[in-house]
């Protein structure tokens, strides 16, 4: 293209003139077109609202583009404006897959799965279960007579209905387990997943929202290592004051490999062994060690060690992290972000609050990509008298029971992940599972508490604002 032409139509865009910018490409003969202008009219026929015509345009040059990070944003865009947005979030991912970590990008990437709510998607998978109930049954009962690739071709056409990196094991007496594979916010998801398993299925079916743990012991063979679970010695020492146990182990072959190939096979041998979840809750620390252990235990042992020496210490044993609340205080900062002003606060997803704090979004995106939303709702509350806090605190409590039990677990909407308290305002902290039909019955729950003003806010650093109640002018305006 011309380079003053293209300066032309860069500086029509900016100024809004988008019709000046059809006008001129709209008369070159669409033979004629090069791939460059077809785009460029492509976005502009986007930024008027006319997407039909933008995405005939794409979807002409499909053999230049597919593989062009322009060509997916403005097709994705067009797509999430017909409310095509599974479509459109196929193309954004390529278009961040190809220039990663643009912000406009990834801002389209959440606002698609949004749309593509968790609670929906878990409903998709459930009715192709429905449907496929008999298949998946007799994959089960002839195991080792079918193809395992064919079987698992199977199954993954339905985890791909909640998302494509969902991992899984189908065991004998109909076993189903969902497999976390370190991911933490799955500790979050699955268990919901497991929760929605259809009545007609509960006296035959065993769905596990992670896997379970074993005592018993068997060979185990990675990075060309073939291991026997009894031969790898443990030593467990219980440290009260985190409730968790720091471990050592060795084995000849497993530790003859490199340092990052011994931790990585040793830590999905123990989560094979312990269960995910007590491996995440009671696991401190991992040390590999070069010579034979002095008072070890076998591995499959130390499942029943670690269960065994909590309830000795007069301790509760969770193996779910959504049980498990841990209290955390700050110094209150000065900072034009929210919840630097808490003083403290309770969660059961310590590693969210965690990222928030350290600016990451991390964790965020990872739900947000199965289309749930970790979002917190924010209140000022007035801090002028001796007792305001106490006050507020005590209404953000009884606010987190009636939204968990009237809102959030009747309609499958999101958990309670936790709260704050901050020097000026109070915090209640949500995963949403359906953001919008959260967002179409928040505001008339909260019309209960005229003397609070609510807003929401995505867990992250920078997010805008939501205001979550209405005035009389709102309700004039409508």
């Amino acid at each position: 293209m011309d380079e003053t032409l293209r300066g032309q139509i860069d500086a029509w865009t900016e100024a809004d003139e988008h019709d000046k910018v059809i006008d001129v490409l709209g008369r070159i003969p669409s033979e004629e077109r090069d791939f460059e202008e077809a785009g460029l009219l492509a976005r502009a026929y986007n930024n008027l609202g006319e997407y039909e015509k933008a995405l005939e345009l794409l979807d002409s040059t499909s053999e230049e583009g597919t593989e062009d990070t322009n060509w997916n944003f403005r097709k994705g865009y067009a797509l999430y404006f017909l409310d095509r947005y599974k479509e459109a979030l196929a193309c954004f991912n390529k278009a961040d897959e190809l220039t990663p970590d643009d912000e406009d990008t990834l801002d389209f990437i959440r606002s698609c799965n949004s749309h593509l709510p968790f609670r929906k998607r878990v409903q998709g998978f459930w009715k192709w279960f429905t449907d496929n109930e008999e298949g998946l049954a007799r994959i089960v009962e002839n195991r080792g007579q079918l193809e395992s690739g064919d079987a698992v071709e199977f199954v993954t056409a339905g985890t791909n209905l909640i998302n494509e990196d969902v991992h899984f094991n189908l065991g004998g007496d109909y076993e189903f387990t969902f497999s976390v594979e370190g991911s933490t916010h799955l500790f979050y998801l699955y268990p919901y997943v497991v929760s929605q398993l259809p009545a007609q299925f509960r006296d035959k079916w065993h769905f596990f929202p992670f896997n379970q743990g074993t005592d018993a012991s068997f060979s185990f063979g990675m990075y060309g290592v073939n291991v026997d679970m009894a031969q790898v010695q443990v030593s467990a020492t219980y440290q009260e004051d985190i409730n968790a146990f720091n471990i050592c182990f060795y084995e000849e072959h497993l530790c003859s490999l490199e340092e990052a190939q011994s931790y990585n096979a040793y830590y999905i041998m123990m989560e094979i062994m312990l269960g995910e979840g007590l491996s995440y809750q009671y696991v401190g620390s991992v040390e590999r060690v070069d010579a034979p252990l002095e008072n070890s235990m076998k591995l499959p042992e130390l499942r029943a060690y670690i269960t065994d020496t909590l309830k000795a210490h007069g301790k509760e044993i969770f193996d779910n992290p959504q049980q498990v609340y841990t209290g955390y205080r700050f110094e209150p900062q000065e900072s034009e972000e929210l919840r630097f002003d808490v003083v403290a606060g309770s969660s059961c997803f310590q590693p969210l609050v965690a990222d928030y704090y350290n600016g990451s979004e991390e964790l965020f995106n990872r739900l947000n990509r199965f289309g749930a939303q970790a979002v917190f709702i924010a209140f000022p509350y007035e801090n002028n008298e001796e007792g305001d806090g106490k006050r507020a605190l005590d209404f953000r409590y009884e606010l987190e029971d009636r939204l968990s039990e009237e809102l959030l677990a009747p309609e499958g909407l999101g958990l309670l992940l936790g709260g704050a308290v901050g020097t000026g305002t109070c915090y209640i902290d949500l995963l949403l599972f359906d953001e919008p039909a959260f967002m179409e019955k928040i505001v008339p729950f909260l019309k209960d508490y005229p003397q609070y003003r609510f807003y929401l806010s995505d867990f992250r650093q920078g997010s805008d604002l939501c205001r979550l109640y209405e005035t009389e002018d709102d309700e004039t305006e409508e």
